[in-house]
């Protein structure tokens, strides 16, 4: 429907004659024991036995045992992610569309292949976000096999910091601020614990995506509900946020006025916003539809009367709610706390402001910005818009996260900006092919954004050595390598992390906002107002301190309580993963100095270089712990005898690599002067080079 519509013409309506009659790659083939080969597609693993299908598409039950153990070994990873061999086509036909390109612009080649050991540091800081333990980088290094990169990328896919890192993109890209102002009375951490749950379960992105638009309910009711309130209050603007992430357009100057550099007009941007026209988010007051009047709301998904009778009960309790102090607590938690509710109230809307020109205090009916109009069908406006914008023929809702995913991975879009790249975007675009293609393969793989990465970390441009040079932005890019790029904050500070706890960092867990999701979790219509009033009692006893606890369900009373997560520290920084910090990160910390965005815009990480930055590194007190006497650096180096192996550990730990035989002189002489001195001097240094800050 959306090739038919007057308003979008562009290449997504095109069919790929360029992706047809490219090499054709043949299913895997499995080796047995002995050495016989069969060329099959894993199907699952099935007790000891493997289902493979066959040419003829017969499937057959393969011993695990009969198998080489490279296979054994693939068969699990594939019981997990599913067999690759379409996975490397597509990454094959990738390399082919950007070859095609690459040439008309003048370059032969891509860029050099990277080695192993450059590998290795990028594929675990772009999967894991953080460079590979000692013992890890050994591994692979010494691994012969020719298949160790598909086998590594699988591997780091399957592990706890993928979903950790990932984590961290989307919390820039969503905006997920656990701090006190989120919302009067809201925390977020249930929310932005919703989005850790379901990025570890893999959740498609189209699902996620439809259950935040039509999420009903408070934040303990339904995390998914904080999507809506995160800009309760702040109606278009909240759209203006919602047009960057989910279509790639940026239309909030068409708040006030007709858009100067793009063909938006007032009334595209009053139509988008009007599916969220029905929407209550509080308890406050609203207008009502095809009426200039306003209304007093009620409890949002409450029988009618509760908020009345809750209050009546709390009396009866011993409440004065005519003393405001002992009030306070009280409304607070019921207007604000439990007020804040996502619901669908067909009798308001949102008018135009009146202060917006000729249209102020029109109501728009509403019209999506690109394609046709979808069917409501008994659907709420949300529901409606959710079934369009996820439908595999929006135009733009696969290729946008399938541009921001190639972003992720290569460190430059394939259509710039991510939220806001033109509707033509086929005539200007450098690779316009490619992003087609890309798109076509988010829809392919149903938004599996794990298998998605997959795809592009095993392509060719995706493992050759960065182009140094930083592409203009007023020129298209064609990507014959990823773009030298510094490490994120989080990927910084994660590495930080592993180099003081090791591995076990994934299993260190900060606030998970449970505590505060239990106080709020009501159920308006069956839960008793002694089993509420005992929530409120709880939620009172703990403002003042952080919401963002664990919970505690004390077995005997049953009353909630909340305990702090018990974490390692340094002071009040918390030495923990990035994605289990508060979020944002506390100011002046060594996150927020190195870029991580403050989530009150949409994207606003940075990478600028500072002072500050070149000190924490130098002086601070993380590099004081991982270089000081307590270095976990030197510990883990004392089961190596000859110094000869130090400096060779110090370089793996720090920069994945072997020292060349220079560096490997001069970190010897420093061992036999200095001794473990020595291994803390050369750690710092090394830690203070700018070749460990970025992903080459």
């Amino acid at each position: 429907m959306f090739c038919a519509s007057k308003r979008f013409v562009t290449s997504l309506c095109v069919v790929l004659f360029a992706a047809l009659g490219l090499p054709r790659l043949e299913a895997r083939v499995w080796t047995s024991s002995d050495g016989r080969p069969l060329a099959a597609e894993f199907v699952a693993l099935q007790g000891e036995n493997v289902l493979l299908k066959i040419a003829g598409g017969r499937t057959v039950p393969v011993p695990l045992a009969r198998l080489s153990k490279a296979d054994q070994e693939a068969a699990g990873r594939f019981a997990i992610l599913g067999d690759d061999t379409n996975t490397m086509k597509a990454a094959k036909m990738i390399d082919a569309l950007l070859a095609k390109n690459l040439v008309k612009g003048g370059i032969r080649s891509f860029n050099q292949p990277l080695p192993d050991d450059l590998f290795a540091r990028r594929v675990y800081l772009d999967i894991l976000g953080r460079i590979p333990t000692r013992e890890e980088f050994q591994a692979f290094a010494e691994n012969s096999r020719p298949d160790k990169r598909e086998a590594l990328i699988d591997e780091l896919l399957t592990e706890p910091g993928r979903a950790s890192h990932l984590f961290n993109y989307f919390a820039d890209m969503f905006r997920l601020n656990g701090n006190a102002d989120f919302a009067p009375g809201q925390r977020a951490e249930p929310y932005i614990q919703w989005w850790k749950e379901q990025i570890a379960k893999n959740t498609p992105y189209d699902v996620m995506f439809r259950e935040m638009l039509t999420a009903n309910g408070n934040i303990g009711q339904n995390a998914a509900s904080g999507f809506l309130l995160r800009d309760a209050g702040m109606e278009f603007d909240a759209f203006s946020n919602f047009g960057q992430i989910a279509l790639g357009v940026d239309i909030s100057c068409a708040q006030c006025h007709d858009h100067p550099f793009a063909d938006w007009v007032m009334s595209d941007f009053y139509e988008m916003a009007a599916y969220f026209g029905n929407t209550q988010r509080t308890m406050g007051q609203y207008a009502v539809a095809d009426s200039m009047s306003m209304k007093r709301a009620s409890m949002p998904n409450a029988p009618e009367g509760w908020v009345e009778s809750f209050r009546k009960f709390a009396q009866d309790k011993g409440l004065n709610l005519e003393d405001p102090d002992a009030a306070r607590p009280f409304n607070f938690y019921v207007n604000n706390a439990l007020g804040w509710n996502i619901a669908d109230n067909l009798a308001m809307d949102h008018p135009v402001p009146t202060t917006v020109g000729e249209i102020g205090g029109q109501v728009f009916k509403p019209r999506p910005i690109v394609g046709d109009k979808p069917g409501t069908g008994g659907k709420t406006r949300r529901e409606a818009l959710a079934v369009w914008l996820t439908a595999k023929d929006n135009p733009r809702f696969a290729l946008v996260i399938a541009n921001r995913m190639w972003s992720r991975a290569f460190g430059r879009a394939l259509l710039e900006p991510v939220k806001d790249f033109p509707l033509d975007w086929a005539k200007t675009a450098g690779q316009p092919e490619v992003a087609a293609f890309v798109a076509e393969q988010m829809k392919r793989v149903n938004y599996d954004l794990r298998e998605f990465m997959r795809i592009l970390y095993n392509t060719k441009a995706y493992q050759t050595y960065a182009t140094a040079k930083e592409p203009s932005l007023t020129e298209n890019y064609l990507f014959p390598g990823p773009v030298l790029r510094r490490m994120r904050a989080e990927q910084a500070w994660d590495s930080f992390m592993l180099l003081a706890h090791g591995e076990q960092i994934d299993e260190i867990k900060g606030r998970d906002g449970s505590f505060y999701k239990a106080l709020l979790n009501v159920d308006f219509a069956k839960d008793s107002f002694e089993a509420i009033w005992a929530k409120y009692e709880a939620f009172k006893q703990n403002r003042g301190r952080g919401y963002g606890t664990t919970l505690v369900l004390a077995s005997e009373s049953g009353a909630l309580s909340g305990v702090e997560p018990d974490v390692p520290k340094l002071g009040n920084l918390e030495l923990i993963r990035a994605s289990e910090m508060v979020q944002p990160a506390p100011g002046a910390s060594l996150v927020d100095t190195f870029g991580q965005s403050d989530r009150l815009i949409t994207d606003q990480h940075t990478y600028d270089g500072s002072v500050p930055q070149v000190l924490a590194l130098m002086n601070g007190g993380i590099t004081e712990r991982l270089t000081g006497p307590a270095s976990k650096v030197v510990e883990d180096l004392k089961s190596l005898d000859a110094e000869e192996d130090k400096v060779r550990g110090v370089f793996f730990t720090i920069l994945s690599r072997f020292p060349t035989d220079e560096e490997q002189v001069m970190g010897v002489e420093l061992l036999g002067s200095y001794g473990d001195d020595g291994i803390r001097d050369l750690a710092w240094a090394l830690i203070n080079s700018p070749e460990f800050l970025f992903i080459q």
